[in-house]
């Protein structure tokens, strides 16, 4: 794989043994944190210059100055658009020496990353952050994701990489939000590749508790789009107690989110929502409940992507696997009243 773990946690104190001690792209100068396999004649300064257009890179600044670069920038189809960035996806067999001067830029970051340049099985979604400069929309690089085109693990995201100006902005989450939502769009479910660094678990486990807690709540996006179908179906067939209710089975769960139904499981569990009833594992809580575990646990609420800045399309309404599945387990473990609850069961898992 182009990746092997995921992540790459902010060293205490940078290796002085890394050649290059400092790169220079675009407007930032920023220590390097690891060493990189760049060409042996690129690693006896202490700098190194990096074009922003097309990651080539350089021993000088001159070097830098002269090289009049033409390349599009930012290249790819765009995927994704919102008030504050763009996401494009690059074709590692179409823009070869780009994505390997991007798996090199990023080894500088991440400790735990295995580079091959045989990168023409892997798809790179580059993160773009907008601003404005003289009155000129500009573009920075701000960090990007890559996944396999074919994955027999069925893993939605090979390496992650945020540059460290960009850090601390949600960018890491952004991009799993939306290597999540590609993934439904496939119409599939997916996961990181394993195993996980200590900071790619947590940025993961983050993410899956707030993904779930919300489609729980029925405030997701693709869960809305369901509950709304599901009505529809009913018709006049619908209780009034049921229309307050969202009944999930764990595999609907897992469509409905794109997480990996052994996420769902893993995540539910941590959360401690799974009781074992009658030989099955299952859930049936009242919003308040999640709300109040939510507030506990210091979980935000509430997706940090744009729904409409997507530029591929999503039909929600051609998923008929959703309205068709009628093996939902819908059971009751508290004595609450049946006002605003979700039910999860094992049925319909594989």
């Amino acid at each position: 794989p182009e990746c092997s773990k995921l992540g790459g946690e902010s060293p205490k104190s940078i290796d002085r043994g890394t050649e290059i001690q400092r790169i220079i792209l675009g407007k930032y100068s920023i220590a390097a944190w690891y060493k990189s396999p760049y060409p042996s004649e690129y690693g006896q300064g202490p700098d190194l210059y990096i074009c922003e257009r097309c990651l080539k890179y350089m021993r000088h600044r001159r070097s830098l100055e002269a090289h009049q670069c033409e390349d599009p920038f930012p290249r790819g189809r765009p995927i994704y658009e919102d008030a504050s960035t763009v996401l494009y996806e690059v074709d590692g067999k179409e823009h070869t020496l780009y994505c390997q001067n991007l798996c090199l830029l990023s080894k500088l970051f991440l400790d735990q990353k295995t580079i091959y340049y045989d990168i023409g099985g892997f798809l790179f979604y580059i993160l773009v952050v907008k601003s404005v400069v003289d009155g000129q929309l500009a573009f920075n690089f701000a960090g990007y994701f890559s996944k396999e085109k074919i994955s027999v693990e069925h893993n939605n995201l090979a390496c992650i990489l945020v540059l460290p100006p960009f850090r601390g902005q949600n960018f890491g989450q952004l991009m799993i939000e939306l290597s999540y939502e590609l993934t439904r769009l496939e119409k599939t479910t997916g996961g990181p590749e394993q195993p996980l660094s200590s900071q790619g678990f947590h940025s993961y486990r983050s993410y899956w508790r707030r993904a779930l807690m919300q489609a729980l709540l029925g405030q997701s996006h693709s869960v809305e789009a369901y509950l709304q179908r599901s009505s529809r179906a009913m018709g006049t067939h619908t209780h009034k107690w049921e229309e307050k209710q969202r009944i999930f089975s764990l595999g609907r769960l897992s469509r409905l989110t794109g997480i990996r139904i052994e996420d769902v499981l893993f995540t539910l569990e941590d959360l401690g929502l799974m009781q074992f009833w009658r030989g099955r594992h299952v859930v049936c809580i009242a919003d308040e409940t999640i709300r109040k575990i939510a507030s506990e646990k210091r979980i935000q609420l509430g997706q940090r992507i744009d729904h409409g800045g997507f530029l591929v399309s999503c039909d929600d309404e051609s998923d008929e696997s959703d309205c068709d599945d009628t093996s939902t387990v819908h059971s009751k473990l508290s004595s609450e009243s049946p006002n605003d609850t979700a039910s999860v069961g094992q049925e319909d898992a594989a």
